[in-house]
C-alpha cells in the first residue's frame, strides 16, 4: 500500500509524516535570484543527518568510497540533500544529482528506485518502461517522461513552476526523504550511481587527456570539476593546461570562476587529508586505481 504523506508548513519550513510515523523535515521555502523552491542544508537546520562517509562503505566498494567523498563534503554530504529552486527544478542526494540532464544521475538514479519493490509505496503513478521514466494515468495510460533529448516533463512533475513552492514539490521531495531514510538499499542507490557517474568521468578523461598513472588527487578534481561543471565551455583546454603545467593538482583546484573558491578550498582540503590519496593512481588498463 502507498504511504499517505501530510504535509504540515510552519512558517516557511515544511514537514510531513507518512501515515502515523513521527514527523520529518522536508526543506524551507527560499528565493533563489528570480525562483522560489525548497532547500533543506543550512545553519541549524533540522534535517536528519544521515552522512556519507567512506568510512561506513570502504569495505564494500574499496578506494571509490574515499574518491567520492570530497564531492560529497562539498555537496553537504547528507543523503537527504534537497533543491528545488534552480534551473535543475529537482536535485536530490549526497551528491545533489540534477534531474535537467537527460540520461544524467539523476535519472539513472530514479530508474533504479523505480525497479525495485519499494516503489510502489512511494510512486505508484511512476513506472519504468522501455527503460524509460513513465507517469501512468488515470485511464492507465503511460506518459513517457524523458528521453535522450529531455527532461523537461520529469522535471515539471516533480516541480511544476520555480515561481512557488508547490503541493506537488512537496510531496515529491517528501517520498524521496521517506524512502531514503527509511530503506538502507535507497542510500545504496545513490552511492552506487555516484561512482557509476563518477567512473565515466574517468572514461571521459581517458579519452581528452593524458591519464596513465594520473595521481588519484588529480582525477578527484578533474571528477569533481565535470560533476560541480564550473569549468564551463572551457572545461577540457583548462584541465588538459593544468594537467601539463608543473603544479597539476593545484592548478586543477583553481578551476573556475572565484565565486566557487570556498568550494575549492573545501575540496582540497578533503583530498589533502584522505591519506588512502597518497599511493592510487589510474590505470589505463585496468579502467581503476592501482596502488603506485
Amino acid at each position: 500500500m502507498p504511504f499517505l504523506f501530510q504535509i504540515e508548513r510552519v512558517g516557511n519550513n515544511f514537514f510531513c509524516r507518512a501515515d502515523s510515523g513521527l514527523r520529518f523535515f522536508i526543506g524551507r521555502r527560499v528565493p533563489y535570484e528570480s525562483n522560489i523552491g525548497l532547500y533543506n542544508i543550512f545553519s541549524q537546520s533540522p534535517l536528519e543527518k544521515l552522512l556519507f562517509r567512506a568510512v561506513d562503505f570502504s569495505d564494500a566498494i574499496g578506494f571509490w568510497a574515499n574518491f567520492v567523498e570530497p564531492t560529497a563534503i562539498c555537496e553537504g554530504r547528507n543523503f537527504l540533500t534537497l533543491n528545488t529552486y534552480d534551473r535543475a527544478a529537482f536535485t536530490f542526494g549526497f551528491g545533489q544529482f540534477a534531474a535537467h540532464v537527460p540520461n544524467g544521475d539523476f535519472v539513472q538514479y530514479l530508474r533504479s528506485l523505480l525497479r525495485t519493490p519499494s516503489s510502489l509505496e512511494y510512486f505508484p503513478h511512476l513506472t519504468i518502461e522501455n527503460g524509460r521514466i513513465c507517469s501512468v494515468a488515470s485511464s492507465g495510460a503511460l506518459v513517457q517522461l524523458e528521453d535522450d533529448g529531455s527532461t523537461e516533463k520529469l522535471m515539471r512533475h516533480l516541480n511544476p513552476t520555480l515561481d512557488e513552492v508547490e503541493d506537488s514539490e512537496v510531496v515529491a521531495a517528501a517520498k524521496l526523504i521517506h524512502w531514503t531514510s527509511n530503506v538502507p538499499s535507497a542510500r545504496q542507490a545513490q552511492i552506487d550511481q555516484m561512482v557509476t557517474t563518477f567512473k565515466s568521468f574517468m572514461r571521459r578523461a581517458e579519452a581528452r587527456i593524458e591519464m596513465s598513472n594520473r595521481p588519484a588527487s588529480q582525477c578527484c578534481v578533474i571528477a569533481d570539476i565535470l560533476h560541480h561543471g564550473r569549468g564551463g565551455k572551457m572545461t577540457w583546454p583548462l584541465i588538459d593546461a593544468a594537467v601539463k603545467s608543473s603544479k597539476p593538482f593545484l592548478n586543477l583546484v583553481e578551476i573556475g570562476a572565484p565565486k566557487w573558491d570556498d568550494r575549492k578550498r573545501k575540496l582540497r582540503k578533503a583530498i589533502e587529508a584522505d591519506i588512502s590519496f597518497g599511493d592510487k593512481v589510474w590505470s589505463l588498463t585496468n579502467h581503476d586505481f592501482v596502488g603506485e
